[in-house]
């Protein structure tokens, strides 16, 4: 992407995207490993949701808040999102282990970036 796309609104098609997976009755079913389990797909969505959310808001300067922002932005996204599985579904429920799932992808997404940046430094 270059820097006249605006790299927010990759940030928040994703959100939209996790939203509406979330909430629809049935969501699409991977078989089978890793992809297929329901907890790594939690992870992932919000992992890349804390990445997306790191980028996007490119205005604060400060590295460590803007990634604690992120993770944190991504993992109160999960929670609002499993309170509104459980008040306005009737085929899906809160689960305190899918935001446990959030919190364990949004965490990973943190270590990679400060990785990266070490590396970049070194």
């Amino acid at each position: 992407m270059g820097t006249s796309f605006p790299r927010w609104l990759v940030f928040l098609a994703w959100g939209v995207v996790i939203t509406w997976l979330s909430l629809i009755p049935s969501p699409p079913v991977l078989r089978g490993g890793l992809l297929g389990w329901d907890k790594f797909q939690h992870a992932a969505a919000y992992g890349l949701l804390t990445l997306l959310g790191f980028h996007a808001f490119t205005n604060c300067s400060v590295f460590r808040r803007r990634l604690t922002s992120a993770a944190v932005g991504s993992v109160i996204f999960g929670a609002l999102i499993e309170v509104a599985q459980g008040i306005f579904t009737t085929t899906r429920t809160a689960e305190a282990s899918d935001l446990a799932a959030d919190i364990v992808g949004a965490a990973a997404a943190c270590t990679l970036v400060v990785c990266v940046r070490y590396l970049q430094k070194s």
